[in-house]
């Protein structure tokens, strides 16, 4: 059995936080001795688990979600899971867009960024299609 300052110790978890999580019904509540939570071991693998699902980019409220789910219908869980995984791709593709274009600018010949074609080309794209048309007529 854990007080919430060993567990906090153990999963390197606030103490706010993990009452945070009760709160929210993410982490069961645990049981009180002489008015202190006492955690069992399942709260570390609990706690893990919430972390590896904010690791991967879910918020608090889609692990919510996820847990109702796992609950109610131990597949339908994929379903936020692939939603994620559209979500995660789509930043992932902007992501190393921003990383290329930086690198570019980093390697550039050009001492004014603003003048190089490449850096122009994006700009105009950036500027939305009724701009870009306009700018080539």
């Amino acid at each position: 059995m854990f007080t919430i300052g060993q567990l906090s110790v153990a999963t390197g978890v606030p103490t706010s936080t993990i009452r945070f999580w009760e709160r929210r019904d993410l982490l069961r509540p645990a049981a009180r001795s002489g008015g202190q939570r006492r955690y069992t071991e399942d709260a570390l693998s609990q706690v893990g688990m919430l972390r590896l699902c904010q690791d991967a980019g879910f918020t608090l409220a889609e692990i919510q979600d996820l847990v109702t789910k796992q609950q109610t219908d131990q597949f339908r869980w994929r379903e936020l899971v692939d939603a994620k995984m559209v979500t995660i791709t789509e930043s992932l593709r902007k992501l190393n867009k921003a990383r290329d274009l930086l690198a570019h600018a980093l390697e550039c010949e050009y001492e004014d960024i603003t003048r190089c074609p490449k850096f122009r080309t994006a700009v105009d794209l950036r500027s939305g299609p009724v701009a870009t048309a306009t700018a080539r007529t």
